[in-house]
């Protein structure tokens, strides 16, 4: 009967610890200012190629397209998009040069005065290229 008393005293604490335990708060996001059109300059060589990517929010998750300005790809959708509030990252799969074969584009920019600015790597290729985007 002590045992039971015991692991009966010890299973309240527990509990009590559990509730008095502060909530971890999550941080909300604000897509807001990263919502819309984006119009986006690659340089990469020497050579510069714009890409529109489009993003808005779904069920509360991010999702997206991009497209490239002379029709190469059009709203090729985004995947593993992830934003804290600063950096967005995403990956996307579509045609590139030099041989127009389709690879996984990895996108990683930040939100910076309502411009962004990052980096593209396509590791198929071994380069990653500086980009920046203004919002129309």
């Amino acid at each position: 009967m002590k045992s039971y008393l015991k692991f009966g005293l010890l299973t309240m604490l527990v509990v009590l610890i559990a509730l008095a335990a502060p909530a971890q708060e999550t941080k909300k996001v604000d897509y807001g200012p990263l919502l819309g059109i984006w119009t986006l300059e690659v340089e990469a060589g020497g050579e510069f190629y714009y890409l529109t990517l489009e993003l808005k929010l779904v069920e509360g998750k991010l999702e997206g397209g991009l497209s490239e300005q002379n029709g190469l790809f059009t709203n090729t959708p985004i995947s593993n998009v992830e934003f804290d509030g600063q950096t967005l990252k995403f990956d996307s799969k579509a045609p590139t040069p030099p041989d127009g074969a389709e690879r996984i584009i990895k996108t990683e920019v930040k939100l910076v005065d309502n411009k962004l600015q990052g980096m593209i790597t396509i590791a198929d290729l071994g380069m990653s290229v500086a980009l920046t985007g203004t919002k129309k």
